[in-house]
């Protein structure tokens, strides 16, 4: 790579490592996080000295001026004292920076690929300010991908485009962090659209209704296949535990003799492959039936005769309770896409037992609408979807093409041990996905505003991360201990950053890059998330307001009865 077009903008200093250097900056010329090169000679093993070029990030500016000495700003501080009416110089201020060692490039290589240094700089190098085609080529010369996606640009400089390898991404697990509002969803949304454009499957798992963007706007991706489901799930005899787990965190908690019935009972009724709640209710029916027979004084009251009526009776209330939960989550679910069904088309879940190409297929983007449910429920529905669709991958891979599952919320569904919140379903599920998801091409990308919470050992395989703005420094040391690829500088840029800037990091890139996610307002969802209260209180209508609880209530008396037939 030639550098007769760069400019010099100031000289290493002092003592150089391998690692690192000090140089004076001329005034202006770069800032923090760009790139710059020094050239200097190092030995090739060959016992050979060539000349090569060292590249480099700047990780600190420091401004000082010895001319200039505390004291006496201190004085005329005191003194009110303007610097103008002072012989004191302002002129000879020294600009310091580090310099983070990349690695080098030979100075003959058209397509520049970065060796690991071996050899310090010399103090009084000249620093260069490589152009941005020349740091373009250098960020992409390793990337040699067939299908490079666009993220954004690099903060230090806005003309040089990011790009990462899309196979990477989706088969390595993604980690994406970051305060509320920060650009987490933004770059998400990135993500999802340029893989759209590749025409990926994917499967997001919506707490909130944060991508329903890409329904309404559905014509900007006119080649693929949006599809929006509300949770409709089958139970089969593998997802014993998780029923058992529902009944006994949604229900009363149990005591060991009712954890015995609540099994005899879960091994005597037949999982036909029903919704959780048609089967939650058979539950309730085959034993109220044990039930009536052993209060009744017929020859049938000897059965089960080491169950006790008291045990079976506070089974089936606890029962009881899990049901009219669901429902009532279930029912909230219903009155949120209700209110949006003039802008979207929800469908049911197809049975990812026996039609999984309806919700994983190529150029397809799933999402499922979960707002509505708790933080359990939702977890058994992603985690029996998630599980049935990786056994798809499994065992028969011919079924399903591979794919990637997004999932918000991660510290909610995958908590920390220290959440004490080891059972829900999910946490199992995850592992399970991040250790064996890439032999069986199944990727995850987990997204999380509070990464401190997460599990510890789903965060450690994810190979890539995305960080963005974090002031907790709690969240800080996290990312610094579950990735390998940040330094101590990296995370102590988190707090600063600017909404839609980030730090990326790990398998995608090679080495940490400072980057401003390239913003899709055509994805923004303007009926969620609208954080502008003050226009909503201007324009606040009382009398449509009556007039949509009247609506809105006689709609839920609709959904109410339904959901009342299903539960006799």
């Amino acid at each position: 790579m030639k550098n007769n077009n760069w400019k010099t903008i100031g000289t290493v200093l002092g003592e150089t490592n391998i690692n690192s250097y000090l140089f004076m900056l001329q005034s202006f010329k770069a800032k923090k996080n760009d790139m710059v090169t020094t050239q200097t000679s190092i030995p090739d093993g060959n016992g050979k000295i060539i000349k090569v070029n060292v590249w480099g990030k700047i990780a600190s500016i420091n401004c000082s001026n010895e001319w200039f000495p505390r004291q006496a700003a201190q004085e005329m501080a005191f003194q009110n004292i303007n610097i103008e009416d002072t012989p004191l110089p302002t002129s000879r201020d020294e600009l310091i920076c580090k310099v983070n060692i990349l690695g080098y490039t030979k100075q003959d290589d058209k397509s520049p690929k970065l060796l690991p240094m071996v050899y310090p700089v010399k103090p009084a190098n000249a620093v260069s300010y490589p152009n941005s085609n020349d740091v373009e080529k250098l960020l992409i010369s390793d990337l040699n991908s067939k299908h490079p996606i666009h993220i954004g640009t690099l903060i230090a400089r806005d003309n040089v485009e990011i790009k990462i390898d899309a196979d990477s991404l989706v088969s390595r697990h993604v980690l994406v962090t970051g305060m509320s509002g920060s650009g987490k969803t933004v770059m998400v949304r990135r993500i999802i659209s340029e893989l759209m454009r590749l025409h990926f499957p994917m499967l997001v798992y919506d707490i909130h209704g944060d991508y329903l963007g890409f329904v309404k706007k559905q014509n900007i991706f006119p080649k693929n296949k949006i599809k929006l489901f509300y949770p409709s799930l089958s139970v089969k005899a593998e997802d014993k535990e998780i029923i058992y787990t529902l009944i006994n965190k949604l229900g009363k908690p149990l005591t060991e003799p009712q954890n015995d019935y609540l099994n005899t009972l879960l091994n005597k009724v037949k999982f036909d492959e029903s919704s959780i709640i048609k089967f939650l209710n058979s539950l309730i029916s085959f034993s109220k039936g044990l039930l009536d027979t052993k209060n009744s004084k017929s020859k049938g009251s000897n059965t089960m005769p080491h169950i006790k009526p008291a045990t079976m009776f506070v089974v089936n209330r606890s029962l009881n309770q899990v049901v009219k939960k669901l429902v009532n989550m279930e029912n909230t679910n219903a009155r949120h896409r209700q209110r949006m069904s003039k802008f979207y088309d929800f469908e049911k879940l197809p049975d990812a037992n026996t039609e999984p190409e309806k919700i994983i297929s190529k150029g397809q983007l799933s999402i499922l609408y979960l707002r509505g449910y708790e933080t359990l429920p939702a977890s058994a529905i992603v985690s029996i979807l998630s599980e049935t669709l990786f056994k798809h991958r499994q065992e028969v891979e011919q079924q399903i093409p591979p794919f990637l599952s997004i999932l918000e919320e991660g510290h909610t569904l995958i908590p920390s041990r220290s959440e004490n919140k080891d059972n829900l379903p999910t946490v199992d599920t995850f592992r399970k996905f991040a250790s064996e998801g890439r032999k069986f091409s199944c990727g995850i990308m987990i997204i999380s505003q509070r990464p401190s919470r997460l599990d510890e050992t789903i965060a450690s395989q994810c190979n890539s991360h995305f960080s963005f703005r974090k002031k907790n420094q709690k969240d800080q040391r996290f990312v610094r201990e579950t990735s390998e690829h940040y330094d101590a500088e990296d995370v102590n840029q988190l707090p600063s950053l600017a909404n839609g800037q980030g730090i990326i990091g790990g398998q995608v890139v090679n080495f940490p890059l400072a980057v401003q996610v390239k913003f899709d307002d055509n994805l923004l969802n303007d009926e969620i998330g609208d954080e502008d209260f003050i226009t909503a209180v201007e324009n606040w209508d009382d009398k449509e307001s009556v007039k949509l609880r009247k609506k809105f209530a006689k709609d839920f008396s609709k959904i109410s009865k339904s959901a009342q037939k299903r539960l006799n």
